[in-house]
């Protein structure tokens, strides 16, 4: 049993390394559609966790009347930290507005206008899970009709900017990676359709003697997943390599390093396999039987 699993091993070996051509093209389309997916995925993954970072820092200033006194406007402070998607808030006095304001300016505004004009106020952090534009301009509106809030601010136009880039980037690297995963399923077929031609009256011969056809199948599928094998193995070099030289050149700038998601060798493997085995199995269930080798 041994014996005869090693001998089909080889087979598949052998056929492989007699289509050395075919087999590079396939290989590295396989190699080439792995790259694209493994990029878009590091991509992708980088930037969901930027974004995730810049939303945890998405934020909405209250001001109220400025006519309230502090135990008023606290109160209707109060108030708004009921409504739901809020995480944290921090109430702001008028004398810590002022502070505030001199750290920014370097102005002592009671120096200046020999009074304190600025209204107190409070700052909103949002809660994971309503972190997107909707949900936040729907926590903005619902402060805004508070009585004694005059004013409500937040980076909305941000937060739709940011949500739009993710869905384009994610539509647009659904689109190119299913393009390129086809044509890889199409040349692995090809070649092994090749290997199968090539092979053709040896082929015959095997059924005639009773062969059956997971014997004379399994060196093809070999064929097919060793270039999966190799196709993934050659992306993963890539990948790795690219993140390097990405790094290298964001070190020069800012300190912010792109970061490998820890299952991206094994995905790549997984998927390169599949390729290689969906396209042998496609060009074997379509051209390997005796009558369509006699026929073609």
């Amino acid at each position: 049993m041994i014996g005869k699993f090693l001998y089909l091993l080889g087979e598949g070996i052998r056929s492989l390394w007699r289509a050395k051509l075919p087999m590079l093209g396939s290989t590295l389309t396989i190699a080439l559609t792995l790259v694209i997916f493994g990029g878009t995925y590091v991509a992708l993954s980088n930037f969901d966790r930027a974004t995730r970072r810049l939303q945890t820092q998405y934020r909405i200033d209250i001001f109220f009347d400025p006519l309230l006194n502090g135990q008023e406007a606290f109160s209707v402070y109060q108030k708004l930290r009921s409504i739901e998607g809020i995480s944290s808030t921090e109430f702001i006095t008028k004398e810590r507005a002022a502070e505030i304001f001199k750290q920014e300016f370097g102005e002592d505004v009671m120096e200046v206008l020999g009074t304190n004009p600025l209204p107190a106020g409070g700052v909103i952090l949002i809660a994971r899970g309503h972190r997107t534009a909707r949900r936040i301009h729907r926590i903005a509106d619902a402060i805004a009709v508070l009585p004694g809030v005059t004013d409500v601010a937040y980076r909305g136009e941000l937060v739709r900017i940011l949500e739009r880039y993710l869905q384009i980037a994610v539509y647009g690297g659904l689109v190119i990676g299913v393009v390129v995963l086809l044509g890889a399923i199409f040349l692995v077929s090809n070649t092994i359709k090749l290997s199968i031609y090539a092979k053709r009256d040896t082929i015959d011969i095997l059924y005639l003697l009773g062969a059956t056809r997971k014997f004379i199948r399994f060196p093809f599928m070999v064929e097919g997943t060793l270039q999966g094998v190799l196709g993934s193995a050659l992306a993963m070099g890539v990948v790795i390599g690219l993140l390097d030289v990405v790094n290298y050149i964001l070190e020069q700038f800012v300190l912010y390093r792109v970061i490998q998601p820890s299952y991206l060798p094994g995905g790549l493997a997984i998927m390169g396999i599949a390729l290689g085995t969906i396209g042998s199995s496609r060009s074997i269930r379509k051209f390997l039987n005796p009558r369509s080798l006699g026929t073609r």
